[in-house]
């Protein structure tokens, strides 16, 4: 059976935890070894993770990370001033899986600019 895997602080995986995910305490010092762990594991299937430490972890490293995978990763806003880091990741396995950027228009029409 497929696992699901929440890595963050105590406060971020214990919501999950409560609806069966597995949990893994990470801080951003040890987040990148868990998530890497987490992904080298072929029975799991989702993995979500915060904001926060996918920035903190590393950046733009993280985010290589997270996209040579083939499992699927959720990055979860969890502060107060969501980064967009997970709005990027989908716009850009949009535009690489459709050829171009189809989200501009959707970011346009929510800014009130003309495309």
């Amino acid at each position: 059976m497929a696992r699901a895997i929440a890595i963050g602080t105590e406060r971020f995986v214990l919501p999950f935890g409560a609806l069966g995910f597995e949990m893994v305490e990470a801080d951003a010092g040890t987040f990148p070894n868990k998530l890497r762990d987490a992904l080298s594991e072929s029975d799991v299937a989702l993995v979500v993770v915060p904001e926060s430490l996918v920035s903190e972890g590393g950046g733009a490293d993280m985010l290589g990370i997270v996209a040579a995978t083939e499992h699927v990763v959720l990055v979860v806003p969890d502060g107060p001033e969501p980064k967009g880091i997970g709005y990027e990741m989908v716009r850009s396995a949009i535009t690489h899986a459709a050829g171009v950027d189809l989200l501009s228009s959707v970011e346009a029409n929510r800014t009130g600019s003309d495309v």
